[in-house]
């Protein structure tokens, strides 16, 4: 990799890819817009010693799927996920619905990088299809 730490080599990579994205400390973020997803807030951080690069989307607080529509939310979350490509359907610490793509290989390429991106992207407007309506 470059003499840049991760975040900013990723950060190099999205201006290349004429990504817009706002950074604050060592956390990019930004905004799409899918066919489903008006405003879809995608981060993108790596962990303390930047050997992984993490793509997220906090969806939703799973609590608010209700009652009844939860064991089967989880369940398409586990079957949308094993479908994906490389995008993980998860419930975090705070009982946020995530998505999550992430990679130990942290001499990606802008290639990689739109790669990533585009997959959580999608996986967005597929969880979206999903998630019960209330």
């Amino acid at each position: 990799m470059s003499e840049l730490g991760t975040i900013d080599h990723v950060a190099s990579l999205l201006k290349s890819l004429s990504i817009k994205f706002t950074r604050e400390e060592n956390v990019l973020m930004m905004r799409w817009s899918t066919e489903h997803v008006k405003n879809l807030k995608v981060k993108i951080a790596t962990n303390e010693d930047e050997s992984w690069v993490y793509i997220i989307h906090a969806f939703a607080k799973y609590y608010d799927a209700g009652e009844s529509n939860r064991a089967k939310l989880a369940y398409d979350m586990l079957r949308a996920s094993w479908e994906a490509n490389g995008v993980k359907f998860a419930i975090d610490d705070d009982d946020d619905i995530i998505l999550l793509a992430e990679t130990n290989d942290t001499d990606l390429t802008a290639k990689e990088m739109k790669m990533l991106i585009g997959h959580l992207v999608h996986a967005c407007d597929t969880l979206w299809k999903i998630y019960p309506r209330y």
